[in-house]
């Protein structure tokens, strides 16, 4: 069966660990994430901004001081309301399987209000503190302080839920139609047949967008929009080709309905984007 993986995540290689992990520190204006998973925990601690994520079919707008917690093969997505600073973690399964034989099976908190992030918090504070440092013995703390903070997850901010007690439903959504994911994400730059989309999983075509619906609370026309939308924003912030010329790459043709969408995800046209770099 074909895998959908959206982020190719990367360790910062000075710290030499056996396992895959992002830590950054994130300043950002009005980015938009359409939504993808990974097997990877993914923890966002909201510094300044706003953000609106959305978690397989619930959305929450993040605030300062708030943390969200996005379990392992959980469909999400983001958007920044305007300019936001926050911390992003990313840690394979890996990192606690190794050492705990039940993490596999954990279910995190996804969403964690600002009066009770303050264990998390001062951890994550302090890793960003020693993230870039140079001392001697900096590169063990770090590793240490990523270790607490895993302890912390498990023994403050897991849900009572166990993987294997969510529904079937919820648990085979993303195997289920990850191949479409993935065959979208390759092509969405061309036309897409709904009857080409529908026949990779061996489904109808109207089969395909009920489940499609059901799981990501998106149509597959929505999804494919919100690809060439992050996808031309991209290109217009590192590109000065012809505007025109960029809606043609990213396989944008109804120039007028994308222009819309547009401006609903980014606050304003793509002329308006490009003559504020200039």
């Amino acid at each position: 069966m074909q895998t959908y993986t959206h982020e190719n995540i990367l360790h910062k290689k000075q710290f030499d660990l056996q396992f895959t992990i992002r830590f950054d520190l994130i300043i950002d204006n009005n980015f938009y994430s359409p939504f993808h998973w990974h097997n990877h925990i993914e923890v966002i601690y909201m510094l300044e901004g706003k953000v609106e994520l959305t978690i397989e079919n619930k959305s929450r707008i993040l605030e300062p001081g708030e943390i969200a917690i996005v379990n392992s093969e959980k469909i999400h997505s983001s958007k920044l309301h305007g300019k936001a600073k926050y911390i992003l973690l990313q840690v394979p399964l890996s990192a606690l399987s190794t050492v705990d034989g039940d993490a596999d099976n954990y279910v995190y908190l996804d969403y964690i209000s600002k009066e009770n992030t303050a264990k998390m918090a001062n951890v994550l504070m302090q890793m960003l503190e020693v993230s870039n440092g140079t001392a001697p013995g900096i590169k063990l703390k770090f590793v240490s302080l990523l270790y607490e903070l895993l302890f912390v997850m498990i023994s403050s901010y897991r849900a009572k839920t166990l993987l294997s007690e969510i529904s079937v439903f919820s648990k085979s959504g993303i195997n289920r139609i990850s191949p479409v994911i993935s065959y979208i994400e390759k092509n969405f730059r061309k036309e897409i047949s709904l009857t080409d989309a529908a026949s990779i999983i061996n489904v109808t075509p109207e089969h395909l967008c009920r489940i499609f619906k059901a799981y990501t609370k998106q149509t597959l026309t929505e999804y494919i929009t919100s690809l060439r939308i992050a996808s031309f924003y991209q290109s217009l912030q590192n590109s000065t080709e012809k505007i025109s010329t960029l809606l043609e790459e990213n396989g944008i043709k109804n120039y007028k309905v994308f222009i819309r969408e547009f401006k609903k995800t980014y606050g304003k046209t793509p002329q308006q984007i490009r003559q504020g770099k200039n």
